[in-house]
């Protein structure tokens, strides 16, 4: 089957200005880019009318958590809401009226998950004990993230359930104690999840990627602290059928723990958050910074030895693994940095080359100078989101109330190192944030650090060129150009001359994956029987 896309833009993302007005594909591969009238192109069997609409690659979100965004969001609920009043609740008082509410509608719900807590934006500046959970739950199993994933309170029921000793402590963990015990309480949770949820789950988060135009993203999954991570495996399968490409980054320190998944990858890849997290974030006050946080006088620190990344670095160069490493703060970037650095010297030019993926640091939100200049030199991709640090400037206000002004203001330079050639490819760290990547473009383009912002065009390659450049797949994607996959959206507005204002606004008005525009999933369980029957494919 030939189909002919005519009458509207192709941007292919090679350069801003190029355009054409027509896209052939043949099966699921792009034969024709050009600018010509329909009359002129014979031989398509197909003829469809963009009516002036214009026609981007398809997006990559390269850093979700996969098995929480699709499958465990159908059992939690948001706490807290950003409005144009700001944000509600922003006392204890209101947060305890939300979870009566919710246990109240929910009776037979086991384990109860909260997200969006936004402590910095609460009176008291807390996270509730676990005392409050247990009379606003009646006593039942409760846990509360935190908005930025890093600090947690949980429950008594839930503390006793998760083996955790509930002397002497109030229930509320942060640092290595809460990251470090994610594996069980998402297995708990998962463990009521049923079929119908799970169908449901696939198809939310599908149609939710294609009304964004992404067909696919990086997933980090995979929890070190169980010790049969069967609920990873049972991803990898599902995602291995799914209509969205995924690319599985199993989080474990462990490399070798790695290895059951390699037959299913593209590429062996490894890291992310879990066990690969150098630190916490600033929210929960567990960033690496080498000063005090400026309301605790406390300092974060780095969660391993630097011997010890440096060994894992090491590894995974000999043994082909593409790594993923969560750093915030400065200390711990400077730390991975450092280690990839020492890894390069040691191995030179033996990762040159179109094809190879690049080793990973997500979010490097708070980087040295020093690490700015040798990232600059280095086969290393950023994973970035900027459209937290749009919201927090705005709503939150962790960073004005937790950091130094100094420290607040050595974010990312975004614009120097996209200029200088780096590699930066945008994300959501969903749940953490939406799924929208316009929220993290907007983030992008009117930037924390006005003088850093991107281009409009500049923060759509961090979706479309720069992902494929970061998985060694730019042969195969991030442009439109002959020969490569058929994976476009089509949207109403040219991203690239929208202003600020209409960015955060912007979806596709459809996708097409593989040459064939995506279908709405409708999250039966029959379509998930049939999903699971298909022939798989690299993840």
């Amino acid at each position: 089957m030939k189909t002919l896309y005519y009458g509207g833009t192709i941007h292919t993302m090679r350069k801003e200005q190029e355009t054409f007005t027509a896209l052939g594909i043949e099966e699921d591969r792009i034969i024709f880019t050009g600018s010509t009238e329909k009359e002129t192109l014979k031989g398509y069997d197909r003829y469809v009318d963009l009516e002036g609409m214009h026609v981007f690659p398809t997006l990559t979100d390269s850093h979700v958590h996969l098995l929480y965004t699709m499958i465990l969001a159908a059992s939690s609920f948001n706490l807290c809401e950003v409005t144009a009043g700001g944000i509600v609740p922003d006392s204890m008082e209101g947060v305890e009226a939300r979870v009566r509410d919710y246990c109240r509608s929910h009776p037979k719900q086991k384990i109860i998950a909260a997200n969006q807590y936004i402590l910095s934006a609460m009176k008291e500046k807390r996270l509730p004990d676990r005392h409050e959970l247990d009379e606003w739950t009646g006593g039942r199993c409760m846990i509360i993230y935190n908005i930025d994933g890093h600090s947690s309170c949980i429950s008594t029921a839930l503390m006793k359930k998760l083996g955790l000793s509930c002397e002497g402590h109030d229930g509320r963990f942060s640092g290595e104690e809460h990251e470090f015990m994610q594996g069980k309480v998402t297995n708990l949770i998962a463990a009521s999840v049923t079929p119908g949820v799970l169908a449901r789950g696939i198809a939310n988060f599908s149609n939710l990627c294609a009304r964004y135009g992404i067909s696919r993203v990086c997933a980090m999954d995979g929890n070190e602290d169980v010790k049969n991570d069967i609920l990873t495996r049972l991803l990898a399968f599902i995602a291995s059928r799914m209509d969205i490409d995924i690319r599985l980054f199993p989080q474990y320190l462990d490399l070798e723990r790695a290895r059951p998944f390699r037959r299913l990858q593209k590429y062996p890849r490894a890291g992310g958050c879990g066990s690969w997290e150098l630190d916490g974030s600033v929210g929960s006050h567990s960033a690496a910074f080498y000063v005090p946080f400026r309301d605790t006088g406390e300092k974060g620190h780095c969660y391993y030895e630097k011997s010890l990344i440096l060994s894992k670095v090491k590894e995974a160069r000999q043994k082909g693994i593409q790594l993923s490493s969560h750093a915030i703060g400065e200390a711990a970037i400077d730390q991975i940095v450092d280690c990839y650095e020492q890894a390069e010297k040691e191995n030179a030019g033996q990762r040159d080359g179109a094809g190879v993926p690049l080793s990973r640091i997500d979010h490097f939100e708070f980087p040295s100078r020093e690490a700015v200049e040798k990232i600059k030199k280095l086969p290393v991709a950023l994973t970035v989101q900027p459209g937290f640090s749009w919201l927090d400037k705005r709503y939150l206000k962790s960073y004005e109330q937790f950091l130094p002004k100094e420290k607040a203001e050595q974010q990312i330079p975004l614009k120097e190192l996209a200029e200088a050639g780096v590699c930066i490819c945008g994300s959501s760290d969903s749940p953490v944030q939406s799924m929208n990547p316009y929220e993290q473009m907007l983030g992008m383009v009117e930037f924390f650090l006005p003088q850093q912002s991107l281009t409009p065009y500049q923060a759509l390659c961090t979706y479309t060129r720069e992902p494929a450049r970061m998985l060694g797949e730019e042969k195969d994607s991030g442009t439109l150009e002959v020969g490569k996959k058929a994976d476009f959206c089509v949207m109403k507005k040219d991203f690239c001359r929208a202003e600020p204002g209409e960015i955060g606004e912007f979806c596709a008005e459809y996708m097409v994956k593989d040459g064939k525009r995506y279908e709405q999933k409708k999250g039966t369980v029959w379509e998930l029987v049939k999903m699971l029957f298909r022939r798989k494919k690299k993840i």
